[in-house]
């Protein structure tokens, strides 16, 4: 097959035709199987090759940017061959011999654009590079066994233009099911290209026409077999050709030593990956930032190993085919799933260690916020990666977004209740009602707060249990925080007997009235003591009166106090409590205390004739007096002796 080029828009005029230009012993092999005749026959059009040759040198150095032309088949056809031309030559005159990483390099920029020449749009993008490269290899070795092509039977882009319809989007070499087809939209928008079903069954096609003869001057002959046995720069070709030859044997497409050295990487992973597993469980009883950092120990490695296995299995154990694809496409998932998985871990990372400073105590409503915010991010952070890794892996990403909102309003659907609790907790973090820590009353009951959660918060009973309340139910219920009183209330009802007088009634009122405001604890403002019914078996007086404190340990000490001094008042006036029923009984008893009686009614006739009776308010300058007159902690107590 010969093919002259359209237009000199090539890098390299050695890379246009190689068998002008090879070095050494693949040129003189070309002289040697050539017979005389050819050289006869093709000597003006060797001439010609060799004028437009000196083009080539000259526009190179006008244009040394100008892109590859593949503007019609005759143009991408002359520009693949050209390039495989080019990876070959390179191949067999510097790198078999002299493999080093630059070599590799500057093979894989020859081979790119080989690959250039291929659409390869319904390939993956994860096993783009890999299978791309395998069939451009497999089309070259193609190509250079069929028949001879004169170069004006290939359409060139004034051809193709004179065509109309669905002609002159494509055309097939005669007698192939080879189709260069026109890209319609993308980066490569109006070239012709190796179509995707070429590309897809290049391997098929080489397998057919294996056993012909080359029809093409090749400057290496056996490349399909030197990438089948060979590896990466790491690895020289001398290398593999002293291995025995049941090494080279091939396995599925690949040199037998090749499944070996891939075993052996994989061990190595496998036995790593232990190692990083039991690391992620070293910190399972330390604090929650060493926990959180050795959790992410797992999937960092993961990270890190993927790309790097799929470099030494694809790149220097150099497999091929089929088994390329699938470790492009296992080790991109792989990649992509840690990414998603660091994202996860991290963001307790981040959470604790912003909660390890001493302003947020480990569970403050702050500190459940920030873990809360963090997970959400890092949940986010994770779902962005896996749907560029599932687009890189060839599925579609409108697919992926159309698939999450069906899938979202199903999943909305039935984790309504989780959902619930999430708001909830997100309303309780806003609100900020309670904190870790807080006393509250919720419904009948009463408990210590002691996690709030993002789907639950966790409640400590009076009789030590643990309650776990979503955070769905919480939200909707009256929550008093008992904790946030900056006074507490004392309001009790005392019940005297029907036989007590008014005068003594009087004596009680004021009295209660007098320790009250006198009292050191009791806020004066609030206080008072009110006549406020006749009950059914008793004379009711309320005592409504807040407590200066917080803490509901010292509130009861206090209400015990009060309530004592109370029983002495009532006694000291002469009269008792009563009884909280109707009861007949005969009992021969002293009665009331008739001298008690008659020393309240004298005082309180005495505040009458002075004009100091203090119905129905103490008079300013009386309840200035009376205030702090009261010795509390009482007498006798060791508070009391202590304050002393």
């Amino acid at each position: 097959m010969l093919l002259l080029p359209s237009r000199i828009t090539y890098p390299r005029s050695s890379a246009i035709f190689p068998p002008l230009f090879m070095k050494g012993p693949a040129f003189l092999g070309i002289l040697r199987v050539a017979p005389p005749a050819a050289w006869v026959r093709w000597l003006p059009v060797l001439v010609a090759l060799c004028l437009m040759a000196g083009i080539v040198r000259g526009q190179e150095a006008e244009y040394p940017l100008q892109p590859p032309d593949r503007g019609s088949p005759r143009a991408t056809l002359v520009t693949f061959l050209a390039a495989g031309d080019a990876l070959a030559a390179s191949l067999a005159d510097e790198y078999l011999a002299n493999p080093t990483r630059e070599e590799f390099q500057h093979l894989s920029q020859l081979g790119a654009a080989a690959v250039a020449c291929l659409d390869l749009s319904e390939t993956p993008p994860a096993a783009r590079l890999k299978a791309g490269r395998a069939a451009a290899v497999a089309l070259y070795e193609t190509l250079s066994r069929l028949p001879q092509l004169a170069i004006e039977d290939i359409p060139a882009a004034d051809g193709m233009g004179q065509l109309g319809g669905a002609a002159a989007k494509s055309w097939v070499i005669p007698h192939t099911e080879i189709t260069l087809a026109k890209v319609e939209k993308g980066p490569q928008s109006g070239e012709f290209l190796f179509s995707p079903t070429t590309v897809a069954h290049a391997s098929d096609y080489f397998e057919r026409v294996r056993p012909l003869p080359l029809n093409r001057a090749l400057p290496l002959e056996n490349l399909h077999d030197v990438l089948v046995n060979g590896g990466g720069w790491m690895i020289p070709y001398a290398w593999v050709q002293s291995l025995p030859g049941w090494l080279q044997t091939p396995l599925a497409g690949q040199s037998l030593w090749k499944w070996l050295a891939l075993a052996l990487v994989l061990a190595i992973f496998l036995l790593i990956l232990r190692w990083a597993y039991r690391l992620s469980r070293l910190a399972e009883h330390e604090r929650p930032f060493l926990r959180a950092l050795a959790q992410m120990a797992l999937p960092t490695y993961l990270l890190l190993a993927s790309p790097t296995i799929a470099y030494l299995a694809l790149v220097q154990l150099n497999l091929i085919d089929g088994v390329a694809t699938a470790v492009g496409l296992v080790t991109t998932a792989i990649m992509f799933l840690a990414g998603a998985w660091i994202s996860w871990r991290l963001a307790p990372v981040v959470a604790e260690a912003i909660i390890a400073s001493p302003k947020i105590p480990l569970e403050s409503v702050d500190a459940h916020l920030i873990r809360i915010t963090a997970r959400l991010l890092g949940a986010l952070g994770a779902a962005g990666l896996l749907v560029l890794g599932a687009d890189w892996l060839g599925i579609p990403l409108y697919g992926i977004i159309a698939g999450l909102g069906v899938g979202g309003l199903a999943f909305a659907l039935a984790a309504k209740p989780s959902l619930e609790n999430l708001i909830g907790g997100f309303n309780l973090f806003a609100d900020k009602p309670m904190k870790v820590g807080d006393l509250c009353k919720y419904g009948a009951e009463i408990g210590w707060i002691e996690a709030i959660g993002i789907r639950s918060t966790r409640i400590r009973g009076r009789d030590r249990t643990l309650t776990s309340i979503p955070n769905g139910m919480l939200a909707t219920m009256p929550v008093v925080n008992m904790s946030q009183r900056d006074q507490m209330l004392i309001q009790s009802l005392v019940t005297v007997r029907y036989e007590t007088s008014p005068e003594q009634l009087r004596y009680l009122l004021v009295k209660i009235r007098e320790m009250l405001v006198g009292h050191p604890r009791i806020d004066p403002d609030s206080a008072r003591a009110r006549f406020i019914d006749f009950g059914a078996s008793s004379l009711d007086i309320e005592v409504y009166a807040y407590v200066q404190t917080r803490d509901w340990a010292e509130f009861l000490a206090i209400r015990e106090d009060l309530l004592l001094r109370i029983m002495d008042i009532v006694a000291h006036s002469g009269t008792s409590f009563a009884f909280p029923s109707q009861t007949l009984y005969v009992a021969r008893d002293g009665g009331l205390d008739a001298q008690g009686a008659l020393l309240a009614e004298a005082e309180v006739r005495q505040w009458r004739e002075e004009g100091s009776l203090p119905f129905p308010n103490f008079p300013p300058e009386r309840l200035e007096r009376m205030r702090g007159q009261v010795a509390y902690p009482p007498p006798g107590s060791p508070e009391a002796t202590t304050a002393a």
